[in-house]
């Protein structure tokens, strides 16, 4: 799971209660042939300013699905001028491709927008997919096998970020990968308790009536945080099609500006998931399985971790036997972790553990900061400044057209 609870996978108590639910649940969920009926889908791509290269990777590989699709909608704004022509060059390739521009720089309001004003162009479920994302070619068709039932609200994809090239980059992204493959195993039990975390915001399908009537949620910077907990607090369920994998390149930049990057990211998805946690204050109760066995362990497990990890050079100096035990039963309890849920990754995270130590560094100093500021905010009165709008993570790609502009 992405966010503040992210930190420490190993050392605490939301592993025994997801390692509990898979020897509880055992039997995985239901699944129902895709095309019996066909379902009719529409795609959702928001985007704000990122480069035509990839709107045009993303718009060939929905079309290169094997699963039919009624509409591809790219959403832009008014950032998007000038991929707007180069889109509109494309758009005679296909048949049901349409550019539509949005008044809003906000996903959820670009979303919301799509919902409202142009529900002739959606069918009855809608795939939001973000630019920059592509996938094999059943992704959809896995995924809606997962709509079992009415109950079922949106099924959300496995992700990958591609390896960036910076060294800090991708120092920072191995931890990244190591936390996401074991997001994997944890998301599938919070999907058998009911008790989702967080959505892939990057690849999800929705039903549309769901959408139309629950609009998403524009007062956090994590829609996707935000919408998974509002759909279970109101009775629906969340599916986890794990077998699905979509990828996106991952935050890069040359020198210094990849990692400020990662770590400018990473605040927006702690300090996001901390305000969505403020924005519902009583009503996170109304899901006691969502709250008492997902948000409120993690985030005391995240507390009770980042605080000495981030203190341990000052712990050092006044007992360097306690530190240095937290330091080896962390690497221990992690390095038994993988073996036991993922052993065919267990070389890898042996070979990269200082970089994977490296994340949880940096993400613990994050989270203390997020929980600081976004604290601060909620008590002055600033909650209402809070918003949905942010900017694309800088990649490869980016880095290189900007370079390519200034010269």
């Amino acid at each position: 799971m992405k966010g503040p609870f992210s930190i420490m996978s190993f050392f605490g108590i939301t592993l025994w209660i997801d390692v509990g639910t898979h020897m509880v649940k055992r039997d995985k969920e239901k699944r129902v042939d895709p095309y019996n009926p066909i379902r009719e889908i529409s795609v959702i791509v928001p985007i704000h300013s990122e480069p035509f290269e990839y709107i045009e990777e993303t718009i060939k590989g929905l079309y290169g699905e094997k699963y039919p699709i009624k509409n591809v909608i790219i959403c832009g704004d008014s950032e998007s001028k000038e991929v707007k022509a180069k889109i509109n060059s494309v758009l005679g390739n296909y048949d049901s491709l349409y550019y539509i521009r949005a008044p809003v720089q906000s996903k959820a309001k670009k979303i919301n927008f799509i919902i409202q004003n142009h529900s002739n162009l959606l069918g009855e479920f809608v795939y939001i997919r973000d630019c920059r994302v592509v996938g094999l070619n059943n992704c959809i068709e896995k995924m809606i096998s997962c709509f079992v039932d009415e109950s079922v609200a949106a099924v959300t994809s496995y992700g990958r970020v591609r390896k960036p090239s910076n060294f800090l980059s991708r120092s920072y992204f191995y931890g990244k990968d190591w936390v996401n493959e074991i997001g994997r195993f944890r998301k599938n039990a919070q999907e058998k308790r009911k008790a989702v975390f967080v959505i892939c915001g990057a690849s999800t399908i929705f039903r549309r009536k769901i959408l139309s009537s629950i609009p998403m949620p524009v007062k956090s910077k994590t829609e996707d945080t935000y919408y998974t907990w509002i759909l279970q607090e109101k009775g629906f369920k969340i599916m986890v099609a794990d077998n699905t994998m979509v990828t996106a390149p991952d935050v890069d930049g040359k020198n210094l500006d990849g990692i400020k990057g990662q770590v400018r990211q990473s605040f927006r998805w702690t300090s996001g998931t901390m305000q969505c946690m403020y924005n519902e204050g009583r009503k996170l109760l109304k899901n006691k399985r969502l709250f008492y066995t997902t948000i409120l362990p993690g985030f005391m497990e995240a507390v009770s971790y980042s605080i000495p990890l981030v203190l341990i050079p000052l712990i050092f100096l006044l007992s360097y036997k306690f530190a240095i035990g937290f330091l080896i039963g962390d690497m221990v309890f992690s390095l038994i972790g993988t073996l036991v849920i993922m052993p065919r990754r267990f070389i890898t995270t042996l070979v990269h553990y200082p970089q994977i130590f490296f994340f949880k560094y940096i993400n613990s100093m994050i989270f203390i900061a997020s929980l600081i500021i976004v604290t601060k905010q909620a008590l002055t009165g600033k909650i209402q400044t809070w918003s949905n709008e942010w900017n694309p993570p800088l990649t490869k790609g980016v880095m290189k057209k900007a370079l390519k502009n200034a010269q």
